[in-house]
C-alpha cells in the first residue's frame, strides 16, 4: 500500500462506482442455444442478461430468478403464462423460451433496446400533445388486445411500458396481471392505480387499466401523475399498515377535485381533454368501462379533426367567394356610378351653359323693355311740357344756377336751405306730381299689371342736378335727392365707372348722348344693388348738347329673370363684370330678395367671387362652384358644390333716341348693334340635385346586391348547419361510458 490518499469522487461518481461494483461479471448459468454477452440489470427476483439466439442471430433478454426462497412462484407463473398467451401481440413483449426446471429458473424474451417510458420521461418530462397522444393510443391498442384475450395488466405505469426500436410502446411486467374471471386482488402503483383498486378485497376490473392508461397520458403531458402532491404523499406515508395506507390513498383520490392540469397544456383540444378526464374519473361509473371506448373516442376525435378542415373549407370557401363577389360587385357599382355621374355632369354642364345663354338673352330682353319704357316716359307730352315750363321758370332757373355754382357735387348734398327753396318751387312740385303719377303703375304695389318694376323716376338738368324725383315709397327730406347734383353717376355721364363726387367739378362733366344702362351701385338707403336706365332729353332743335337727362332706377331683384325662390336648386345670379375691385361682385342673389321681402336691414351686401374662379367660369370650364353667399349665417341653403355657367349680357346700341330692337341671338357675335354690358349672368345648378338620380340608383343597386348576398349567405349557413348536424348524428358516439358494453372475453388459464 502507498500513503497516497484516495482520489476524491463526487456523489454522481460514487453512485456510478457503486453500480459498477455491483454489476455481475459472469452469467448465473448457461442457457442452451443462447450466448450471454453482457449484464443488463438486476431486480428483487434476480438478474437480466443480454444474449444472442445462436439459431436465429436475434438479440434476446434472459431473466434469471436467483432468489428461490423470496420468489412468489404464483406471480412468476402468472406473468409468464400471460406473456406467452399475449406473445403474438405486437404491443406486448414476446416470451421466446421458458426454463422452469433449470437452476436457476429463467425465461427468454425479446430484447427491447429503447428503454422504458419512465426513462424517456426522466429525460423529457413533458411530451408534445401529438407525440403523447400517439403513444397513448398505442398503449390503449395493446391493452385492448390484452383485455380481448382476458388478461388485465393491473399494474400499468411508465416503468412497465418499454419503447421499441420503432419508437412504439410495448407492454411488459405482467406480474400483477389477472385473468378477467379471477377475483383475487392485485395491487398497482400509487397515483397510477385506480382508487377502487386500492382495496385488498377488490375484484379486478378493466376500468383499472383505463385509469392507469389515463394517468400515464396525464404524466406524459404534465410531467407528474394525477394527484401526486407532497401533502398527500406525506399523509399516506404516515399511515402504518398497508390497508390503512391504501384506504388513505383511495379516500384522498375520491374526495379531491378532479385533476385538470392537462387542460392547461398548450395544444390541448376539448375532445382530448374530455377523454383524459373521463379516464381519470374517481367514480368507476363515470369512467370508461373498457379501453375500446377510449379508442373509439380517439378515432372519433381524429375523424372530427380530419373533417373540420373540410367543413371549414365548405364554410370559408363560399364566404371567400361571396366576399370576392361583393368586392367586385361593389367596385363595379362604384365605377358605373362614377361614369354615370361624369356623363351626367357633362350633360348637366352643357344644359347649364345653354340655360345661362338663355338667361342672358332673357335679361337682355327685359333691359330692352326698360329702354323702351324710358323712351316712352321721357317723350310723354305732358311731362315734356312741364319740364320745359319748369326749366323756363325764373325762380327755378336761379335756384338751379345757384346749385350749379357749387364746386363739387358733394357740396350740393350739404346745402339744405337751398334745397328746401328748390323743392318748394311751384313748377318743381307740379313736375314731381307728374313723375309720381307716371311711376305709380311701375311700383311693387301694382306688380300684377305685368309692367316692369321701378324704384324711382327722376330728371336732371344739363349739369346733373336732379330737378324732380318720384319715389316708390315716401322718403324724408334728408333722403330726397332733388336739388342734389349727381353728375358723377354713370347714368348721367354714360361712362363705365362712377366718379368721385368730391373730386369732380360741376359743369366739367358732359351728359350722355344716348340711352344707357348704368353701372350697378349700392343704394344709400337700403344697401341693395341698383341700376339705372337713362336717356338724354332734347327740348329744342339744337341737338349739340342734351337739355336734361331722364332716369329710372330699379332694384336688380326687380328683373323677372332674377326672382328665384329662396333655396331653389337652380338660380340665376347677376355678377359685376367691370375690371378692378368690383370684378366678381354679386349684385343680385335670391338671398337678397329674401332679405328685402323680410325687411331685413343689412349694413353691407358685398360678396365677391374670387378672381381665379371668375376666369375659369368665363372660360366655360367645368368648375365645382362654391357660392360665397353660403358663408353667411342665413346662406345655409346655398352650401355645397354647384355646377355653374356664366354668360355676358349684351346691350342694344343705337345712335337714335329711339332704341332699335335687339338683334336675334344668332347675330350676337360681331354685331355692330350690340355691346357688352358690365353684367354677367351666372346660372348655378345644385350638384347634389343633378346627381340625386345616380345616388338613388347607386343605393338601390347596393341594397339589392346586399339583399342578394344576405340571402345567399343565409341559405349557405342553413345548408352548412344541416350538413354539420347530419354529420354529427351519423358519427356521434356517447361522451359517457356505456353501461351495457360487453365484458372482455373470458380466458381460462391452463393448469
Amino acid at each position: 500500500m502507498t500513503d497516497e490518499p484516495t482520489e476524491f469522487q463526487t456523489a454522481d461518481g460514487q453512485s456510478t462506482s457503486k453500480k459498477l461494483s455491483m454489476r455481475a461479471t459472469t452469467p448465473p448459468s448457461e442457457v442452451p442455444g443462447y450466448r450471454l454477452s453482457r449484464f443488463l440489470g438486476s431486480g428483487a427476483f434476480g438478474q437480466v442478461w443480454v444474449g444472442l439466439d445462436l439459431n436465429t442471430g436475434r438479440d434476446v433478454a434472459v431473466k434469471f430468478y436467483l432468489h428461490r426462497g423470496g420468489v412468489n412462484w404464483s406471480l412468476l407463473s402468472r406473468e409468464v403464462k400471460n406473456l406467452v398467451q399475449l406473445s403474438t401481440d405486437r404491443q406486448v413483449v414476446q416470451v421466446l423460451e421458458v426454463g422452469w426446471d433449470a437452476d436457476p429458473p429463467y425465461y427468454v424474451m425479446e430484447l427491447i433496446n429503447g428503454g422504458s417510458l419512465e426513462d424517456l420521461l426522466k429525460k423529457r418530462p413533458r411530451l408534445p400533445v401529438s407525440e403523447a397522444t400517439e403513444m397513448f393510443q398505442e398503449i390503449c391498442v395493446g391493452l385492448n388486445h390484452c383485455h380481448a384475450k382476458g388478461v388485465l395488466h393491473c399494474d400499468l405505469k411508465p416503468a412497465n411500458v418499454l419503447i421499441g426500436d420503432d419508437g412504439n410502446p410495448r407492454l411488459a411486467d405482467f406480474g400483477q396481471s389477472r385473468l378477467s374471471h379471477e377475483q383475487t386482488p392485485a395491487l398497482g402503483t400509487l397515483f397510477y392505480m385506480a382508487p377502487e383498486q386500492a382495496d385488498l378485497n377488490s375484484a379486478p376490473n378493466a376500468s383499472w387499466d383505463v385509469y392507469a392508461a389515463g394517468a400515464i397520458f396525464y404524466r406524459m403531458l404534465t410531467g407528474d401523475p394525477p394527484h401526486r402532491e407532497g401533502k398527500l404523499i406525506k399523509n399516506i406515508d404516515t399511515e402504518g399498515s398497508l390497508p390503512k395506507r391504501l384506504q388513505r390513498y383511495r379516500e384522498s383520490i375520491q374526495n379531491c377535485p378532479p385533476a385538470d392540469d392537462h387542460l392547461k397544456v398548450i395544444g390541448m383540444d376539448r375532445s382530448l381533454g374530455r377523454i383524459i378526464s373521463t379516464c381519470l374519473a374517481a367514480d368507476p361509473a363515470d369512467r370508461y368501462t373498457n379501453v375500446q371506448q377510449i379508442l373509439d373516442d380517439l378515432d372519433e376525435r381524429e375523424r372530427s379533426r380530419n373533417r373540420w378542415p373540410l367543413l371549414m373549407l365548405g364554410l370559408v370557401g363560399p364566404l371567400l367567394i361571396l366576399l370576392a363577389t361583393s368586392f367586385f360587385g361593389y367596385r363595379s357599382i362604384q365605377k358605373a356610378t362614377e361614369r354615370t355621374k361624369e356623363a351626367l355632369r357633362t350633360e348637366a354642364g352643357g344644359s347649364n351653359k345653354l340655360a345661362a345663354s338663355f338667361a342672358a338673352q332673357t335679361l337682355e330682353s327685359e333691359i330692352k323693355d326698360y329702354y323702351d319704357l324710358v323712351h316712352d316716359e321721357s317723350t310723354l307730352n305732358r311731362f315734356k311740357s312741364q319740364l320745359i315750363k319748369t326749366l323756363s321758370d325764373e325762380v327755378v332757373s336761379e335756384l338751379l344756377a345757384e346749385i350749379g355754382d357749387a364746386e363739387t357735387p358733394g357740396d350740393t348734398h350739404q346745402n339744405d336751405e337751398l334745397r328746401k327753396k328748390f323743392l318748394a318751387a311751384e313748377d318743381v312740385v307740379k313736375l314731381t306730381e307728374i313723375l309720381q303719377a307716371r311711376l305709380a303703375p311701375y311700383t311693387e304695389s301694382n306688380s300684377e299689371n305685368g309692367l316692369p318694376r321701378l324704384a324711382t323716376m327722376f330728371v336732371t338738368d344739363a349739369l346733373g342736378t336732379i330737378i324732380s324725383i318720384a319715389y316708390e315709397n315716401p322718403v324724408s327730406f334728408e333722403e330726397n335727392s332733388a336739388g342734389k347734383n349727381f353728375c358723377y353717376r354713370t347714368y348721367f355721364h354714360g361712362g363705365r365707372e362712377d366718379l368721385d363726387k368730391d373730386n369732380v367739378t360741376i359743369g366739367d362733366i358732359e351728359p350722355l348722348r344716348q340711352p344707357r344702362l348704368s353701372a350697378a351701385f349700392s343704394s344709400t338707403a337700403t344697401r341693395y344693388w341698383k341700376v339705372a336706365v337713362s336717356t338724354p332729353i332734347y327740348l329744342g332743335e339744337d341737338r349739340a348738347k342734351p337739355d336734361a337727362v331722364f332716369v329710372v332706377t330699379l332694384n336688380l331683384g326687380d328683373f323677372e329673370l332674377l326672382q328665384s325662390k329662396q333655396g331653389a336648386n337652380q338660380v340665376a345670379v347677376l355678377v359685376d363684370a367691370r375690371q378692378g375691385a368690383a370684378r366678381g361682385m354679386i349684385l343680385q342673389h335670391p338671398l337678397y330678395d329674401s332679405r328685402r321681402k323680410q325687411g331685413i336691414e343689412v349694413k353691407e351686401q358685398s360678396y365677391q367671387i374670387e378672381s381665379g374662379l371668375m376666369d375659369r367660369l368665363i372660360r366655360g370650364g367645368d368648375v365645382d362652384y362654391l357660392d360665397p353667399i353660403a358663408k353667411v349665417p342665413d346662406g345655409a341653403d346655398y352650401q355645397g358644390p354647384w355646377i355653374a355657367a356664366m354668360q355676358p349680357v349684351m346691350l342694344p346700341k343705337s345712335d337714335n333716341n329711339r332704341l332699335e330692337p335687339a338683334e336675334p341671338a344668332t347675330q350676337r357675335s360681331g354685331s355692330t348693334k350690340l355691346e357688352k354690358a358690365d353684367l354677367l349672368v351666372l346660372v348655378q345648378y345644385r350638384l347634389e340635385t343633378v346627381m340625386a338620380p345616380v345616388t338613388l340608383m347607386q343605393w338601390a343597386l347596393l341594397i339589392e346586391g346586399a339583399s342578394a348576398l344576405a340571402s345567399i349567405l343565409v341559405v349557405m349557413l342553413v345548408l352548412w348547419y344541416f350538413v354539420r348536424k347530419v354529420d354529427q348524428i351519423e358519427n356521434r358516439e356517447p361522451s359517457q361510458p356505456k353501461k351495457n358494453d360487453p365484458a372482455p372475453a373470458e380466458t381460462i388459464a391452463a393448469p
